[in-house]
């Protein structure tokens, strides 16, 4: 009988996404495979099955693909129900998800702020990038890494409305979440109670392989924040433990409504934003989300996407629970902005991780994604 595991996953060791799907397969004691890519990898079984060049990917061993791991983590708690990340009650679930998508997309910032805005934090990831993207090539790893860093920090920076006279507000931005952990894990071991779920997760994406492990924020978080840098450790060995069946928290704790309140105020105002210049036909657009003014941010047609789920979910709520939400969520401007969402015509719900039919590509299309990747915005 085989004992090999029953996924394969492709993955960065110092990817954001691919560090949250790690996070939930080991919690739900799933066994995996690591395939730590190289661009060969990446052009000859990546990249022809998901239409990406991109990780995390996970192949399950019947050859089923996929990838996003937002629905992916329902479609690995729906095929292993054991050890549940998702809450049951969808009261829970619905605030759970709430708080997923803002760290996904808008925690995503401040992560890569941090990651490439100085010198020598950027010149670490840069050569680490450069050694995992040389192999088996005959490119020398400095040159990858310095290709790497000029390319994020043309991306993520200056590309995603970082400027001189916001640099100071973005950078403040990890230190505030520190403080919002640390007072949810002041008296229980998650951010939920004794065990993880969704919203462990969904920190556990910008709190472990960008802070807790690049040089500048790893310092801060364990001079500043002790209960997230044990927290982030429990919560990676986490499936050696054997949880209780207590119930999970109900978000009822006022230390989750400073966050909640800013996802009612930045993330969701930037959400519907970027659906209007979308609909616009703009490809760039300015606003102010949280006291901060960006500059010229890109128009991105997946947060248009990720806008209309949220609305989905929350109309699909029975009226009971709608009502239980609207009330934790009173005076944050969450379901008002939920109601009055306008979405441009193509903006489809976040449903299904499967990656779609094997895609056949020419050598003009390989070397172009070869060297300068697959737009991250939609596939190829």
């Amino acid at each position: 009988m085989s004992t090999a595991p029953p996924y394969r996953v492709y993955l960065s060791d110092v990817s954001y996404f691919s560090g949250k799907l790690e996070g939930a397969l080991r919690a739900k004691r799933i066994g995996y495979e690591r395939v730590r890519i190289t661009p060969d990898i990446l052009l000859k079984e990546v990249l022809p099955n998901t239409g990406w060049m991109k990780v995390p990917a996970l192949r399950r061993d019947d050859g089923l693909w996929l990838n996003d791991t937002t629905p992916l983590l329902r479609w690995l708690d729906a095929e292993h129900p054991a050890r549940a990340l998702i809450p049951a009650d969808p009261y829970r679930a619905f605030l759970s998800t709430l708080v997923e998508d803002y760290c996904d997309e808008w925690q995503w910032r401040p992560a890569m702020f941090w990651r490439w805005a100085w010198p020598d934090n950027a010149r670490y990831l840069g050569a680490r990038l450069g050694a995992e993207l040389s192999a088996g090539t005959p490119h020398p790893a400095w040159a990858m890494g310095l290709y790497f860093r000029k390319r994020q920090q043309r991306l993520f920076l200056r590309g995603d409305g970082v400027r001189a006279h916001n640099f100071d507000a973005i950078a403040a931005l990890y230190p505030r979440a520190l403080a919002w952990l640390e007072a949810l894990l002041a008296d229980r071991r998650y951010l939920l109670g004794d065990r993880p779920s969704l919203v462990d997760i969904a920190w556990f994406g910008p709190m472990f392989r960008h802070y807790a492990q690049d040089p500048r924020p790893a310092v801060l978080m364990a001079a500043t924040a002790p209960r997230v840098w044990a927290w982030v450790t429990r919560l990676w060995n986490s499936g050696a433990e054997d949880w209780s069946e207590s119930a999970l928290g109900d978000f009822s704790d006022a230390a989750w409504t400073p966050m909640l309140a800013d996802l009612g105020a930045a993330y969701l105002p930037y959400l519907q934003d970027n659906a209007t210049a979308l609909a616009r036909g703009q490809t760039h657009f300015d606003g102010e989300y949280g006291g901060i003014a960006y500059p010229q941010l890109p128009a991105i047609r997946y947060r248009a996407r990720c806008l209309a789920t949220l609305r989905q979910h929350y109309l699909d709520l029975a009226p009971g629970t709608r009502a239980r939400v609207d009330a934790r969520l009173q005076g944050l401007g969450i379901s008002e902005r939920l109601h009055a969402a306008v979405l441009p015509p193509n903006a489809a719900t976040i449903d299904s991780p499967l990656a779609g039919p094997p895609r056949q590509l020419g050598l003009a299309q390989r070397l172009r994604f070869y060297f300068t990747g697959t737009p991250w915005d939609s596939a190829p």
